[in-house]
């Protein structure tokens, strides 16, 4: 077997997880997979299923002494090309998608060479996989001032409750931003703001990723986030096990929902912006805050479209007249219970496209 045929091998094993890996006529996919695989790690990559597995078990697969690709899968998971988990003192290893997953892994690593295949890929092929099912990855959830607290909020809805229930947190960088930065088209908002939850914070923390944080310091970096303006957008499951902080201008979910023209109605959120024309005194504060535009001026009065607007909230917490507020929509969106129920479900629909 070729190298070639190495890493069209693991591509297809890739295509084949819940989150695809599709192919393209230019081959940018596997420029990329050249950059993060050696052709060993390729190999071994595609004995690695969704569900986690012993090294003993993946020997057998993999047809090798369990001894022999022991430490190369400790080297893969600190490179972040696989997953790592520990129960009871028992290592297991699963694969990874590449988006969520492989590719946010590569914070600490990111090349301009790697950045610009990214950006070749999403315009290609990525763009299209990612929506291509009817349940995201991630979801939006409003900025806690924002919603009115005298109605029934749900607690996935709730990002100060999502973080209160977490017993393991860590931070990492945004690598949007830093790729956006590597191009030439970086912002000035803050970097760290990614915040990764239980098993994942424990890996991220293991393979020098991101830091391990309090519960105080997540709500601080919330606080912060929100006076940047940056949407609010965790893992689209109740248990949660990651939350970004976006900006429209580097955020690659965000810039290409805004390539779309209805975003909203792809978008996992339960709530949407209205404006009080008779309050509104036109001061344009909200243009700024919008992360996807989603709001011009009329006759000196705010109007928000809302086939852009995803319900972040963050127009709300600093309208000086207190003209714009969140309406819930009449049909909710309730998340999937957890991880495993989320990728399942996007599995399933991904299998049935024709």
């Amino acid at each position: 077997m070729t190298a070639d045929d190495i890493y069209e091998k693991l591509r297809e094993h890739l295509d084949s997880l819940p989150v695809g890996f599709p192919k393209t006529k230019s081959g940018v996919e596997i420029r990329i997979l050249k950059r993060l695989f050696t052709e060993e790690e390729a190999e071994m990559a595609t004995h690695l299923t969704p569900f986690p597995a012993t090294v003993e078990e993946i020997s057998q697969r993999a047809e090798r002494d369990s001894k022999e690709i022991e430490g190369l899968l400790a080297k893969m998971a600190k490179k972040g090309l696989i997953f790592r988990s520990r129960k009871g003192g028992v290592l297991k290893y699963r694969a990874e998608w590449f988006v969520v997953g492989i590719y946010e892994r590569q914070v600490g690593t990111i090349t301009k060479e790697f950045a610009e295949d990214f950006e070749q890929y999403v315009e290609e092929a990525l763009r299209d996989e990612l929506i291509s099912t009817k349940t995201p990855q991630l979801r939006v959830v409003p900025v806690a001032e924002s919603i009115d607290h005298s109605i029934d909020v749900a607690a996935y809805d709730d990002i100060r409750d999502i973080i209160k229930r977490q017993s393991k947190i860590a931070v990492a960088e945004c690598i949007c931003k830093k790729e956006k930065e590597l191009l030439g088209e970086g912002c000035d908002n803050p970097r760290e703001v990614c915040l990764i939850f239980s098993t994942g914070a424990y890996a991220y923390i293991e393979n020098g990723i991101g830091r391990e944080i309090s519960q105080e310091e997540a709500l601080k970096i919330l606080d912060e986030a929100e006076a940047a303006g940056l949407v609010c957008s965790p893992s689209n499951d109740q248990k949660n096990f990651a939350v970004c902080l976006c900006c429209g201008c580097c955020c690659a979910i965000l810039v290409n929902l805004k390539k779309l023209p209805r975003p909203s109605t792809i978008t996992a959120s339960n709530y949407y912006a209205q404006v009080d024309a008779d309050l509104c005194s036109g001061c344009e504060t909200c243009l700024d805050r919008c992360q996807m535009d989603a709001i011009t001026m009329e006759n000196g009065v705010a109007n928000i479209d809302l086939d852009f607007c995803i319900g972040c909230g963050l127009c709300v917490t600093t309208c000086p007249s207190d003209a714009l507020s969140l309406k819930e929509k009449d049909e909710k969106h309730i998340p999937p219970k957890n991880a495993l129920e989320l990728y399942q479900k996007i599995g399933e629909e991904r299998a049935q496209k024709p």
